[in-house]
């Protein structure tokens, strides 16, 4: 398999496992062997130089206006695996991680100082986010989703984390920002290339996950 997609073994181990060993967490391949010889492919170089576009103007940003973005692992979809590692606590280190970031100077609303924010409560939050219906409603009904939840926790719903009867939800202030989208509005985001690449990968049959009543797109941000 390696072989044929031009990466052989020792150097699928020289060029992906051992940088991630390292700690090269935002890798790029590249290129590949063609007979004896390294070939580069243009757009994996395009996507390297844009890459390092990015963090050049990331760094050149003062620390209040930066914004990024952290990522948690959910999968499979919908299924309650948000937030979830083998052997690591995902809700601590999302908490430690924001109160570093807010030490730092970086914005991070309420949440570095309000005492009753967790990071349980964030992740517990992203779990609704991603139930079926809750999508199903669209996006002007996902914020009241986590709202009722909340109410539910302060009621003594034990079917609700009971982390979410803080004040506040123990969320620090932080509200959903989503939108129902249209896949053919995706290309004036993503552009042709990524456009494309979406609609190979998802065909419209297997659209399942993330889609709303009107076979909209829920894109949300906690």
């Amino acid at each position: 398999m390696w072989k044929k997609k031009g990466v052989v073994g020792l150097q699928s181990v020289v060029l992906y496992s051992l940088p991630e060993l390292d700690g090269a967490i935002d890798t790029i391949v590249l290129g590949g062997l063609v007979g004896d010889k390294i070939a580069l492919v243009p757009e994996r170089v395009r996507k390297l130089c844009s890459r390092l576009h990015g963090w050049i103007s990331l760094r050149q940003t003062p620390v209040h206006d930066r914004q990024i973005s952290i990522m948690l692992y959910g999968f499979p979809p919908n299924v309650g695996a948000v937030g979830t590692a083998a052997l690591l606590d995902v809700p601590s280190s999302l908490e430690n991680l924001l109160l570093r970031l807010g030490k730092e100077g970086y914005d991070v609303g309420d949440f570095a100082s309000d005492p009753a924010a967790s990071g349980q409560s964030l992740v517990a939050a992203l779990s609704i986010l991603c139930e079926n219906s809750v999508i199903a409603a669209g996006s002007n009904r996902i914020q009241d989703a986590i709202e009722q939840r909340m109410k539910r926790a302060r009621a003594g719903d034990n079917t609700v984390l009971e982390t979410l009867a803080k004040e506040g939800g123990g969320l620090g202030g932080a509200v959903v920002k989503a939108t129902d989208m249209k896949f053919d509005e995706l290309e004036s985001l993503l552009g042709k290339y990524m456009t494309k690449k979406v609609r190979r990968a998802w065909p419209e049959k297997e659209r399942g996950p993330g889609m709303n009543a009107k076979n909209e797109m829920v894109v949300a941000i906690g």
